[in-house]
């Protein structure tokens, strides 16, 4: 039975990758940029609910990091609040809720994090994503929560499309500086869209952190990406310090996928491995340009 998919955040790298998902399996797609609907108007957002009907949303909509420590009122306003009250219009309308979370919640120790460790909330960020996942949890029976890892992918089009912009800083430049000291699981968002749709599809509610396998420093994961590229461009290993941010980011977001493994879903390739698809793709769309 084709489904109709309700998802906030369009045109964004992760909302346009569920997007193109669930076209492909032909089902309805409506997903409304941030001009087209707000998701803070509550009545707007009622409308849209009402009127499509649908039975899956995506919530991907957020202030991200560096913003939410310049605007923690409106990180709160987003990330918390709207979360709340889509989660309540789902419960209203009978729709399932899957709400694009973090995997950045636990702190500096380097290890891989499952979805019973406790919290370290050290952002504006981490804090209005967990408030989040609190309020969505306690609004819709029917909420998935997925914490994914450090997303890559998207068309070369987006700013925020990581693994396209490390090609061009590289195209520029004998040597660039990447992190050693923080690290995290790479998750490329094709893959993300997918294995989200096979968790929704065991009906077991719940959190999920949600993964490629494995886990790398940024200095590891730009590496990577270079040599995909087959370009001979010097990565240099540096202290994160180098990159000063407003927000204090933890020092690691590993994520050890815990809760697929219990529902008998399973785990998604290798990071190397979709850094590979997703650099093959990108070469694909440059020779064609």
């Amino acid at each position: 039975m084709k489904k109709k998919i309700f998802i906030t955040g369009g045109k964004g790298m992760l909302a346009s990758a569920i997007e193109a998902f669930y076209v492909q399996q032909g089902d309805s797609v409506f997903a409304p940029t941030h001009d087209e609907l707000d998701v803070c108007d509550f009545p707007g957002l009622k409308d849209a609910l009402q009127s499509f009907k649908p039975d899956l949303v995506f919530h991907t909509a957020a202030v991200h990091v560096d913003a939410c420590e310049s605007s923690p009122e409106r990180a709160f306003q987003l990330n918390s609040w709207a979360s709340k009250n889509i989660a309540s219009l789902c419960a209203a309308n009978d729709a399932t809720l899957v709400s694009i979370s973090t995997g950045g919640l636990f702190g500096d120790e380097i290890k891989y994090y499952t979805e019973y460790d406790p919290v370290k909330l050290k952002t504006t960020y981490a804090v209005s994503k967990y408030q989040g996942e609190l309020l969505s949890l306690a609004e819709c029976k029917k909420t998935y929560i997925i914490r994914p890892g450090w997303l890559f992918g998207g068309d070369t089009e987006q700013k925020k499309n990581f693994v396209f912009q490390r090609y061009l800083d590289a195209k520029k430049s004998t040597s660039i500086k990447s992190a050693n000291d923080k690290f995290g699981s790479p998750t490329f968002v094709d893959d993300l869209a997918a294995k989200i749709d096979d968790i929704v599809q065991t009906e077991f509610p719940g959190t999920y952190h949600v993964s490629n396998a494995g886990g790398c420093s940024r200095y590891e994961y730009i590496k990577k990406i270079i040599e995909c590229f087959k370009l001979k461009t010097e990565v240099i290993a540096v202290a994160s310090s180098e990159f000063p941010r407003k927000a204090n980011v933890p020092d690691c977001e590993m994520l050890n996928n815990l809760n697929m493994k219990f529902i008998g879903v399973e785990p998604l390739p290798a990071w190397e491995d979709a850094i590979e698809r997703c650099v093959h793709t990108i070469k694909r769309t440059l020779n064609n340009a």
